[in-house]
């Protein structure tokens, strides 16, 4: 048996085991306020690199009206107080959007408008670290922690019931040793912080140290505690994100160095972790430089979706009952760089930000095969990195 192949009695056993600032397009934002009681009313907010180190396009936070598939309106774009917004989240009410600011020190906090989609600017903190780059709600939404990767930490602030945030209450260094890619592997670098299925902890794939850390959290005070080491990557691999199956107790950890795709199997009372499965990201025979970027469950958990910056693809592999993942299929990303894919809020549509080529390519996903076909056109957006959608307004 090959290292990429797993036998299903394995797979089984080891489970067991600034609104003045902005530029407002106001036909559009009446068009949409129209439809509000009539129909429902999808946006989506775009992030993006604006700095001259990151070759940045973007105009900050970019916010349309999505009609169809791959067409997008244009209804608002936002000069932010703090450069580069490069990844967003929405409160579950649609109300509040928070981002946080790669290669500086901040996260931000906007108010939503629902029949316009337009954003008001709320406030600013500082993270007490530098490049954030991911944020997550806990799940009563009463707490908010970043990410902060160039120097190793995790912050915590308290949401307030408004959605605005109060002063941070923590800062957690992470601890660990660099891995063998000195030009890529500095120390501790944190690059997400999902929570678990239970609440009770943050996993944290660590890009600089090859590990995921097990964060426990405190639902009463947000507080974050270190409690250890749950997986260790092989040297040189750099996880970077872990989504879940829906349904089975199962991770899918992409590795940005290896360019690789892990399962795990996660056991939630013990929050750890056992790898049971490793595929590449990447086409038999592929040469050049390519990293690994993010990662996608669709909700029925029938598919994995990987993208691959530098092979300018997407992989998609097939789910089988237990978890484990298929050879994949490769699509174009239709650019250059895809740091970042998601699904709307239909679960039919793939959203694909490739930052260098400043567009967004739109596919649908046929939820029995999982192939991808191109929808709409190319939506133009400057160094996009991060999409985030409503669900919907009326």
């Amino acid at each position: 048996m090959s290292p990429f192949e797993i036998d299903r009695r394995t797979f089984l056993t080891t489970i067991v085991g600034g609104a003045a600032a902005a530029a407002v397009f106001p036909s559009t934002a009446s068009a949409a306020a129209s439809q509000e009681g009539s129909a429902t009313v999808h946006f989506a907010y775009v992030g993006g690199y604006t700095t001259a180190k990151r070759q940045g396009r973007a105009p900050g936070i970019s916010v349309f009206r999505v009609d169809a598939p791959g067409r997008w309106t244009a209804v608002q774009q936002l000069p932010t107080a703090v450069g580069n917004p490069s990844f967003l989240i929405l409160d579950r009410g649609q109300t509040t959007l928070y981002a946080v600011h790669g290669d500086l020190t901040a996260v931000t906090t906007y108010r939503v408008d629902p029949p316009t989609g337009t954003l008001t600017p709320l406030g600013v903190h500082e993270t007490g670290g530098t490049n954030p780059v991911h944020l997550s709600l806990s799940p009563d939404e009463r707490f908010l922690v970043v990410a902060n990767y160039a120097t190793g930490s995790l912050a915590v602030f308290p949401r307030k019931p408004d959605g605005t945030l109060g002063d941070r209450i923590q800062l957690l260094t992470l601890s660990g040793t660099p891995g063998p890619l000195a030009d890529e592997q500095h120390g501790p670098q944190p690059h997400h912080v999902p929570f678990d299925v239970t609440g009770r902890h943050i996993l944290v794939p660590d890009k600089g140290t090859d590990v995921v850390h097990r964060i426990g959290f405190d639902a009463a005070t947000g507080t974050l505690s270190d409690d250890g080491v749950p997986y260790r990557s092989h040297a040189g691999s750099g996880p970077r994100h872990i989504s879940f199956h829906p349904t089975l107790p199962i991770g899918y950890l992409v590795d940005e160095l290896s360019s690789e795709v892990s399962v795990l199997a996660y056991e939630s009372g013990s929050a750890t972790l056992v790898a049971v499965q490793h595929l590449s990201t990447l086409p038999n025979g592929f040469e050049g430089e390519s990293t690994g970027a993010e990662v996608v469950v669709t909700p029925g958990g029938k598919f994995v979706l990987v993208s691959n910056r530098g092979a300018d693809s997407v992989a998609i592999f097939g789910v089988t009952p237990v978890g484990a993942l298929l050879p994949p299929a490769f699509t174009s990303s239709g650019g250059h760089q895809p740091r970042f894919i998601t699904l709307d809020p239909s679960e039919r549509t793939l959203y694909v930000a490739n930052q260098k080529s400043d567009v967004i390519t739109a596919y649908t996903l046929d939820p029995e095969t999982g192939d991808l076909a191109t929808a709409g056109t190319p939506i133009k957006v400057g160094t996009p990195s991060t999409i985030v959608f409503t669900a919907g307004f009326r």
